[in-house]
């Protein structure tokens, strides 16, 4: 009778453990990018007591319940996470090493059976840089960003800043796009972005850069002319000569004065007596012009008096010289006022 009973009872342990082995398990095929964070995320039923993540047939973490902190294996202690209420396992910046199959055992409270989740990590070299290439087709600028991977690439487009809406490798624009501008390619694998940039410069044909920086350069040389002009009125007005040269500037309805057409009147010739006030400018004019007439006659005056005296030395000398009109009036006269 005994050894019925511990047959029945060997026979059920087997069946157990049959049970337990045949058990639907998960397995997820995932990959990282070398130097990436990657977690994961087993499933469970229940409330963990105890879990235990292996790789390959080592154990890595374990943790059960009433302990304070899970406990790590090997180069994992130092860059690894458990958390004991999901059951999430983290690994921090992967190597090509941490590549292999793991497991993740759940013991559930109560006596339900152990849950198995298994993860094949594939664990990839980042993806290699590459230059974006723009060609003009059709009117339209195509600019490729696309690039040989063996994983789904995410591609995001931004230009000056501003995201495109385009989830492609190849983005198209219209060929009057503006030439300083410069578009942006983000390429996304698992967490690893890479970022390349191209100016539309590039792109634009010659002819068209050309119109542009002919444009641009007259806006230029505008800019500068009117700064030079602002910057000449403001020392001229700081020096007081901007209000003179504007009074000198003549109107639309000022006359302009022509002396072989002008025609004087009355009022012209006197305008004392016809009320008007002469223009100073005008009588500075006439001032410079009445001096001149004075020193001409002054000059005149002194020519005549010298060629008078000139005549009184000579004649007594040269009797048979008669001397001239000036001459006798001038002995004339010093002769009355000597014997008067």
């Amino acid at each position: 009778m005994g050894l019925a009973c511990r047959l029945s009872a060997l026979g059920l342990l087997v069946l157990r453990v049959l049970l337990v082995c045949t058990q639907s398990q998960d397995q997820e095929s995932v990959f990282a990018i070398v130097g990436e964070d990657f977690t994961f995320s087993p499933k469970v039923n229940g409330t963990i007591t105890e879990i235990t993540w292996i790789k390959r047939k080592d154990k890595v973490a374990e943790w059960e319940s009433g302990v304070v902190s899970p406990k790590y294996y090997f180069s994992f202690e130092n860059r690894a996470t458990l958390e004991t209420s999901s059951g999430n396992f983290t690994i921090k910046k992967l190597s090509a090493g941490d590549a292999a199959e793991y497991e993740a055992q759940v013991l559930p409270d109560g006596d339900g059976p152990l849950q198995y989740t298994k993860f094949v990590l594939e664990v990839l070299a980042p993806p290699p840089p590459s230059v974006l290439n723009c060609s003009v087709t059709n009117g339209q600028i195509r600019i490729s960003c696309a690039i040989q991977f063996s994983k789904d690439v995410r591609y995001s487009w931004y230009s000056n800043d501003r995201k495109i809406d385009a989830n492609s490798p190849v983005l198209e624009l219209e060929e009057n796009a503006d030439p300083s501008g410069e578009v942006l390619c983000v390429r996304e694998v698992s967490k690893t972005k890479i970022n390349s940039s191209i100016s539309l410069s590039v792109c634009i044909p010659e002819s068209n850069k050309s119109i542009s920086r002919g444009r641009d350069g007259l806006i230029a040389i505008f800019v500068i002319l009117l700064l030079l002009f602002m910057v000449t009125l403001f020392v001229l007005w700081k020096r007081g000569l901007l209000s003179s040269i504007l009074r000198r500037v003549p109107t639309k309805h000022s006359a302009v004065y022509k002396p072989e057409e002008q025609h004087l009147t009355d009022d012209n010739r006197f305008p004392e007596e016809s009320g008007q006030k002469e223009d100073p400018e005008y009588e500075n004019s006439r001032d410079f012009e009445v001096a001149a007439d004075q020193s001409e006659e002054k000059k005149n005056s002194e020519e005549t008096v010298s060629t008078s005296q000139a005549d009184l030395s000579c004649n007594p000398e040269n009797p048979g010289v008669w001397p001239s009109h000036s001459a006798r009036v001038k002995w004339g006269s010093e002769a009355h006022v000597v014997h008067g």
